[in-house]
């Protein structure tokens, strides 16, 4: 399907479509029209988010699949009104209201109840437009000893068994999270008072029960025998309590993950401990509670209503046990003693599609925790789904989220889900803080990550101290060349240099602005592939200001801007149309690219003053040794051999900006696929014995993930699937749908990869790590 940029209509043409498939039962004949009406309260509340229209979506499809003693599906001769208790609709109503009440008394607090909403739609979503999860979830279904289903034709499963369990998993999953907040608050409690007195001392704090199997447990209601049916299906659970969920959902996910009966004592025990497993490690798991919540609802309610009581055991344990999953799969299972990998969907469909939108779902979750209340967040959405490829991208209307955001999301989803196996180009998370296809150097950088050398660090008050000496003299020239010359001197100006003091006389929060300026520098030069180096340290010139590039300084200089922002937002500062100290607002809190060209020039100035900053410490600015590799990687695949007397770099400044780009990414993520397999590139004075060749299976490997980065880097620059014109490329596919002579230009890279480490001009090598 062509991507969409419209977020709005992309998304809501996604929820029309699966409506569009859509048949409920009870509507079949023309005896409801309870999709219209719920589509009605879907299409409201994507025109207005709110706790109002979330609501509506919550009543209408809990009314829907109401279970009464009446047959609901049929209609009431005499239209009397019967009044049922609905269960599920209360247990939203107390989340909603107690993470209201009760979220500003912790640190950290967001919203679940219109978020549970966006992840029910946004599985809705991915179901429409991705033929190949619908084909694994029908499999799924097919393939279950249970042969009933929601399925007008013999065989045939209808688009609302889908539906019906993804409601249920999607809309419950956070039901239980007051559970999480009352363990917050204690800790907080406990620990704000007692480190009063001392920071010393460090409390924890865990939820304990005088029995919590009273609460693990579904009320028994006469006859029992759904239990006694169950256990003719599945002779191993006659040991097992069904009246306790946490042994039906061990039940259930030995079922969906094939383990023997050692893993199946391992899961059961481990759930049913479950609660000291978190008092101990320090945490609390609200989709344990969650599903535990569900499976007691629903017990209580098929064993008071329904005939056929073993519809109990399927579609409703298999939500339920994709909303323990959606947690305890990446918290617990992918950990000792299980070790499972990436969980695939087919294994269980739900809580693959639950984990993956409930990470995803980020825009408009309303902060209600004292910490959270202070941070920017997502305003919109921005989605292209198909068989291919799930692009998703975070809107901001103000301020930005940090440079790290969009790569946590999906390193986290990447390590948790198998996404390729349903879309074969997996995933792509970005969002608007990090600029667009020709912003290419600020692009997937997480600044977190980057740490100054202690030299640096021991000198950052005498940087500051230069910078603001470099600040005053280019304030002063420029006033006294606009006095000399006759010009106006504006407002701005006039006041700068009535300001202008030496670092001691300033008032405090401008001596932080320049501490904040003089620690930025190393995560400025990491972003363009340089570094810091003692003046005398190695053969590498000394960079100056003519050095940088064009667009080197303007990507820089539109961080530091960025950087500048968060200084002014973080302590007290708001956009206002005229500049005022009094009442701290100021005209360029807005976009780079909307300030005026002075400036914009003082953000260049930052970047430009760099070297000689650092020259005053008998430092110099250097090109990293991984953007060596790149340049002798560049001159190596252009001739096939290296030459000892140059550093590549020449031939490597002919390269367009994204050919370049492309380039020195691949070099950063080179690092990254050899740690994988066990192996650090490190410089050459370390150290390891150098690893001179890898084997087959090894090089296979990295050609397959280097060529997965690459597609990846592709997507992230606004490449698509093309001829090779104007952006496009005919290698934006599988591996296995790759033309094997590209294939082997992969593997050349790694073949020969421990070779050009070893130039001089390098001085790198590759070793097995510790």
């Amino acid at each position: 399907m062509s991507e969409n940029t419209d977020s709005t209509n992309n998304f809501k043409r996604y929820i029309d479509d699966f409506f569009e498939g859509l048949e409920l039962y009870d509507d079949y004949g023309g005896r409801h029209h309870y999709k219209d009406i719920l589509k009605a309260g879907i299409d409201v509340f994507l025109d207005h988010e709110s706790d109002y229209t979330a609501k509506e979506i919550y009543r209408t499809f809990f009314m829907i699949y109401q279970i009464t003693d009446e047959d609901k599906s049929q209609r009431q001769e005499d239209m009397t009104v019967i009044s049922e208790p609905n269960t599920l609709l209360g247990l939203v109503e107390v989340m909603e209201k107690y993470e209201k009440n009760t979220g500003e008394l912790i640190d950290r607090q967001r919203d679940h109840f219109i978020h549970s909403v966006n992840v029910f739609l946004l599985g809705l979503a991915i179901y429409s437009q991705n033929k190949k999860f619908r084909s694994i979830f029908k499999k799924y279904i097919t393939d279950s000893k249970y042969e009933k289903y929601y399925g007008h034709d013999v065989g045939k499963v209808s688009r609302e068994e889908f539906f019906y369990r993804w409601g249920v998993a999607s809309l419950l999953h956070d039901i239980g999270y007051p559970f999480e907040i009352v363990g917050k608050q204690l800790k907080k409690i406990i620990n704000d008072g007692v480190k009063s007195i001392s920071n010393s001392y460090d409390v924890d704090i865990g939820i304990n029960y005088s029995d919590f199997n009273q609460f693990n447990s579904i009320i028994k209601m006469d006859p029992f025998d759904f239990a006694d049916n169950y256990r003719e299906e599945y002779k191993q659970t006659k040991m097992l309590d069904l009246f306790k969920p946490t042994d039906i959902m061990a039940h259930k996910i030995s079922l969906d993950f094939g383990f023997d009966d050692e893993k199946f004592l391992q899961v059961t025990n481990h759930l049913n401990a479950f609660v000291d497993y978190m008092r101990e490690n320090d945490f609390i798991d609200h989709g344990f509670y969650s599903a535990i919540l569900v499976l007691n609802s629903y017990g209580k309610i098929f064993q008071k209503y329904k005939k056929d009581k073993v519809f109990f055991f399927y579609p409703v344990v298999d939500s339920a046990t994709a909303i323990l999953l959606h947690n305890y799969y990446n918290k617990t299972l992918q950990k000792d003693p299980f070790n499972l990998k990436l969980l695939s969907p087919y294994k269980n469909p739900i809580a693959f599609l639950l984990i993956l939108c409930d990470e995803l779902q980020e825009w408009n979750r309303q902060p209600f925790g004292q910490i959270d209340k202070k941070k920017l967040h997502v305003n919109e959405l921005e989605i292209s789904i198909d068989k291919e490829l799930l692009r998703v991208k975070y809107i901001l209307k103000n301020g930005y989220l940090g440079l790290g955001f969009s790569k946590d999301k999906k390193s986290f989803i990447d390590s948790v889900l198998d996404v390729h196996s349903i879309f074969d180009m997996g995933l792509v998370v970005s969002s608007d803080v990090e600029p667009g296809i020709q912003e290419e150097i600020m692009r997937n950088r997480d600044i977190e990550d980057i740490q100054a050398p202690d030299v640096l660090m021991r000198n950052i008050e005498e940087i500051a101290i230069e910078i603001n000496r470099l600040y005053n003299v280019s304030i002063e020239e420029e006033y006294k060349e606009k006095l000399e010359k006759g010009l106006p001197i504006d407002e701005n100006l006039q006041k700068s240099y009535e300001y202008m003091c030496d670092f001691n006389d300033l008032d405090a929060e401008f001596k932080l602005s320049n501490l904040r300026q003089a620690r930025s520098i190393p995560k400025k030069l990491n972003m363009i592939g340089c570094e810091i180096a003692s003046i005398d340290a190695d053969n590498r010139r000394a960079l100056t200001k003519d050095d940088f590039d064009e667009k080197e300084i303007e990507d820089l200089a539109k961080f530091e801007h960025l950087e500048w922002c968060e200084e002014k937002i973080g302590t007290g500062w708001t956009f206002g149309e005229i500049k005022d100290r009094t009442k701290r607002e100021t005209p360029y809190l807005v976009e780079y690219d909307k300030l005026d060209e002075r400036t914009k020039q003082l953000d260049r100035n930052a970047i430009l003053i760099i070297p000689e900053l650092l020259e005053h410490l008998g430092l110099k600015v250097v090109r990293s040794k991984i953007r060596l590799l790149t340049f002798k990687m560049q001159e190596f695949f252009d001739n096939e051999e290296l030459n000892p007397n140059s550093t590549g770099e020449d031939e490597f400044n002919k390269l367009n900006n994204h050919i370049k780009y492309a380039n020195f990414k691949q070099a950063n993520f080179l690092v990254k696929i050899l740690n994988e397999k066990g192996y650090d590139l490190v410089s050459v004075d370390e150290a390891g014995k150098p690893v001179n060749h890898f084997d087959e299976d090894e090089i296979n490997y990295f050609a397959e993930r280097e060529h997965y980065g690459w597609c990846k880097l592709k997507y992230d620059l606004g490449w698509k699937f093309g001829s090779g014109e104007d952006m496009t490329s005919p290698n934006l596919v599988k591996w296995d749908d790759l033309d094997e002579s590209v294939k082997q230009m992969n593997k050349k890279t790694f073949e020969n990869l421990p070779f050009i480490c070893k130039d001089p001009n390098v001085g790198l090598k590759i070793i097995k790590s510790e």
